[in-house]
């Protein structure tokens, strides 16, 4: 009999194996099915109000083993009320269909009449038919008891938003107290995207959540609920206190945030955050709390500083004082800070100067990476920008430009000398900055080419402006007519003639197109390499 390899020799194995042969180990070893089938079936989707779908999704998950696997779970309440409620027409409508309508058979007698001969046709091939549905009492228990076997989900995502519900509270989910009994003790990333008048329904009902270490919300506010939250939102968030790292707050409509920042507390963890809020003084009247919170947390390492657009277009968020400095961010400390993003929807003052831009600049002294988005800006607003930055300290800088020419270029080398991650996303690629869009209403790939290899490289000299260029990734991207949102490829290759340093395009390692090569397989891409399955409980 022959003796059973180790499993550290079967994933060395895999190692060498074609990644379009790695399902082959599959029935060589139970280790490589127990993870192939946790991988095909970790997540499960509740999104469509199909009730026939929604029943065999509840079938296939009865048996213990399936459902152990899932971890991670999105919910759409709506989308499952509207499952469980719906009543099988399907064998009426079929009926009514293999029937013959009264006005063919008037047509028919009409061409008889004048001596057309209609061909004969094909039978009718009957509608397949579904197994009758359960009662809504049975497919309500199906999915209570479904949910109440889920005890290994790690990550839960809840959209309640798509449905109106009544005026004074939504409607009542009978299952989101087995949702939190069950998930709730291995939960580690938690994603509500909720109007605010259903928070309360959603999170009265939950227990202790120890291992959170993740929370995105989105809360949504329409014109005719305008609501501030009241308490629910940061108590909600406040039960997270020792475990969180991880914030993201998102809001849509118009809310009142002052008191929301009063009364969130402290998070000793906490090393990301993400603030996508209307941040101006007709929204924050009291910007003591907002202020306050930034500065209990001086570890934050990733913060995300997006200005959203709700009630009108400001020119200037009302936060500069005489003095010129800015009641939000003046006098703030992040040591830790290291990524900022940064959103640039107000305005930039013509003169170029900014009291916010100059307070946030001043958040962090070791920032590493910026991102500034929600704006294409022109060559004279990056240098506004840039300006107010430690850019010598840079080694990642995203932004989005009206014109990709020679001088933006060059303005990025003299302001970030150090830089090694390099990405833009432009509207026009243009041969000179003289040249506006509307004297140059299309691309001019070739003569960028042209101007930047001639502004930047004296072959005949072997001299090179940009040699001590530490820039080695490059990502050039625009929107293309019938194309969509791309790399431009040919703009990546002139930066890269013209910088030495360069040996990646848009992160991925080589210059090469996409499709070129097969990188080394590993244990992990046995994972998400086999075949093309999808995931079938995630639908």
């Amino acid at each position: 009999m022959m003796k059973a390899l180790p499993l550290e020799l079967w994933f060395q194995i895999a190692d060498l194996l074609h990644p379009q042969d790695l399902y082959k180990l599959i029935g060589v070893n139970r280790t490589f099915f127990e993870m192939i089938m946790n991988e095909v079936y970790d997540h499960l989707s509740f999104i469509t109000q199909e009730p026939h779908m929604f029943s065999e999704k509840l079938k296939a998950l009865q048996g213990p083993s399936m459902a152990e696997r899932v971890r991670v779970l999105t919910l759409w309440p709506s989308a499952v009320r509207d499952a469980i409620k719906a009543i099988d027409h399907e064998v009426a409508k079929a009926s009514e269909r293999a029937s013959s309508p009264k006005p063919m058979l008037y047509l028919q007698k009409v061409e008889k009449l004048f001596g057309h001969v209609r061909p004969p046709e094909r039978p009718m091939t009957p509608p397949r038919l579904h197994d009758p549905l359960p009662s809504p009492q049975e497919r309500l228990e199906m999915f209570t008891n479904t949910l109440r076997s889920l005890r290994n989900v790690e990550e839960l995502e809840v959209n309640w938003y798509l449905d109106n519900g009544s005026k004074t509270s939504a409607w009542h989910v009978p299952f989101f107290p087995d949702v939190w009994s069950s998930t709730g003790h291995k939960l580690r990333k938690l994603t509500l995207d909720i109007q605010l008048f259903k928070f309360d329904d959603v999170v009265r009902s939950c227990g202790s959540m120890p291992l959170v270490e993740e929370l995105y919300l989105t809360l949504r506010c329409d014109s005719a609920r305008g609501s501030s939250g009241g308490t629910a939102v940061p108590y909600f968030i406040n039960k997270f206190g020792s475990t969180l790292r991880v914030l993201s707050i998102k809001t849509i409509g118009h809310q009142e945030l002052s008191a929301m920042f009063q009364l969130l507390g402290t998070f000793p963890l906490l090393t990301n955050l993400a603030l996508v809020m209307p941040l101006d003084s007709y929204h924050l009247e009291d910007p003591s709390g907002f202020s306050r919170f930034l500065r209990d947390h001086p570890a934050l390492r990733v913060l995300c500083l997006r200005y959203a657009r709700c009630c009108k277009d400001f020119t200037d968020d009302g936060f500069k004082t005489h003095d010129g400095q800015h009641k939000l961010y003046s006098g703030i400390l992040l040591p830790a800070l290291r990524c900022l993003e940064l959103g640039l929807r107000i305005p930039i003052p013509h003169d170029g100067k900014s009291a916010m831009l100059n307070s946030v600049a001043r958040l962090g002294k070791e920032i590493t990476s910026l991102t500034l988005t929600d704006r294409s800006l022109t060559l004279t607003e990056v240098k506004s920008v840039l300006r107010y930055f430690p850019t010598y300290r840079l080694r990642k800088l995203s932004l989005f430009a009206q014109l990709l020419s020679p001088q933006l270029i060059d303005v990025l080398a003299k302001s970030c000398p150090d830089l090694n991650s390099l990405s833009l996303d432009v509207q026009t690629v243009v041969r000179t900055e003289n040249e506006t869009v509307e004297r140059q209403p299309s691309d001019d790939v070739p003569g960028f080419t042209e101007a930047l290899s001639r502004w930047a490289v004296d072959y005949e000299n072997d001299w090179w402006r940009y040699r001590t260029w530490l820039l080695a990734d490059i990502s050039i991207m625009k929107w293309e007519f019938k194309v969509g949102h791309t790399h431009n490829h040919a703009c990546m290759n002139a930066v890269a003639s013209v910088v030495p340093s360069v040996r990646s395009f848009a992160g991925r390692g080589h210059m090469g197109p996409p499709t070129d090569g097969l990188p080394k397989p590993t244990t992990r891409r046995l994972l998400t390499d086999l075949d093309t399955r999808t995931k079938p409980l995630d639908t």
